[in-house]
């Protein structure tokens, strides 16, 4: 079944950020970083926004980070945040007027707001951006897929911390074809599940894949009914059971629609939480919101269950019915990031920020609870 949910637009105190898509996002407990990103002039961002959740008070403040001797902040879009080990990484993006690629790394410390270049030892990935990066085991990151100046990629690589190292590892099992502005998440601490993207020739992709970081192994590949690229994926516990003999629907009186066919940033840095148990997932599902099908720019949320791979529409919008101002517009190449909120069923929100529509460049925010 369907947990259902509701959206809600919140305005946040303070100065926002600018308009802009293909940003990167993380969440850090209560607050969710947001770094770069490009409106559709070109004009390409580099600067450092936080946004504090805590209380069900949303307040945005702009960061003057600090930069280490020699490190260099240069505007892109289609890069990645990742928190590891209390510190997070940036990598990857690209300037869009230039065409310049980035595969450098760089780590920022939320202590001091400190920016610092990471010397990896290793082979460096090939530039990119559009990627996804999580992070994998607590200690490492895992970077997968993105546009470098060939085209899209399906290379794997791992960043890990403690090794200060960047690996390449042979893998095994059916890969999934190459592709950009897709979205990972973490279904568990070594489980990556992949969904979406757009592939060679512009083609828009539909089908989603589960890696297995202890056996580096691409487990499954399996089609779904909706293809999305530039959208957004989150995991979220899934909620207690409801009370025998309640009747379940969606929270906005629909009875969940049946499953699709079986299934395995986003605009370039969405965040995940991590969560769930052993096993692919189990205790936990993810919500996919937005994007582009290749027809129109989407307003709906889907939900895959990282066990089974099946795909359900949880809530189509914005709809007719909808009252204005209630429901966020469509968008793709927007960013999502889980928060705790003690007053969620889950106890856990999901934070949705800026994106881009054939109308507009955004810069609202809209909370999935």
């Amino acid at each position: 079944m369907s947990p259902g949910g509701q959206w809600r637009l919140v305005k946040p105190e303070g100065l926002a950020p600018a308009p802009r898509g293909a940003h990167a996002c993380v969440a850090l407990g209560t607050k969710v970083l947001v770094f770069g990103g490009a409106d559709r002039a070109p004009i390409t961002f580099s600067d450092l926004w936080m946004l504090e959740t805590a209380d069900g008070k949303f307040e945005w403040t702009r960061i003057s980070p600090i930069l280490a001797a020699g490190c260099k902040m240069l505007p892109r879009s289609g890069a990645t945040l990742t928190a590891v080990g209390g510190r997070v990484y940036l990598f990857g993006g690209t300037e869009p007027v230039s065409g310049l690629c980035f595969n450098e790394l760089k780590v920022l410390d939320p202590a001091t707001w400190t920016w610092s270049d990471v010397e990896a030892q290793g082979t460096l990935p090939p530039a990119r951006h559009s990627h996804c990066a999580e992070c994998l085991a607590d200690t490492c990151m895992i970077v997968y897929g993105g546009a470098g100046y060939q085209g899209p990629m399906q290379d794997l690589w791992i960043y890990n911390s403690l090794q200060n190292a960047w690996t390449r590892p042979q893998l095994s099992g059916e890969q999934p074809v190459a592709r950009e502005m897709h979205t990972g998440c973490m279904v568990d601490p070594t489980t990556l599940l992949v969904y979406g993207g757009r592939g060679g020739k512009d083609k828009v992709l539909c089908d989603a894949a589960l890696f297995d970081a202890k056996a580096m192994k691409w487990t499954a590949i399996e089609p779904t009914p909706f293809s999305r690229c530039a959208h957004t994926s989150v995991v979220l516990p899934l909620p207690p059971p409801p009370a025998e003999g309640s009747a379940p629907s969606t929270s906005d009186g629909a009875q969940p629609s049946g499953s699709g066919q079986a299934q395995g940033s986003n605009g370039g840095g969405a965040s995940a939480a991590g969560g769930g148990g052993a096993g692919g997932g189990g205790g936990c599902r993810v919500l996919v919101y937005g994007g582009y099908s290749g027809e129109a720019v989407e307003g709906d949320v889907l939900q895959l269950d990282p066990k089974t791979l099946e795909i359900e529409l949880v809530r189509r919008g914005p709809r007719e019915s909808d009252k204005g101002g209630t429901v966020p517009a469509v968008r793709f190449a927007h960013s999502a990031a889980v928060v705790p909120a003690p007053d969620a069923p889950t106890g856990y929100a999901v934070i949705v920020f800026g994106g881009v529509n054939p109308a507009e460049d955004l810069n609202d925010v809209a909370v999935w609870m």
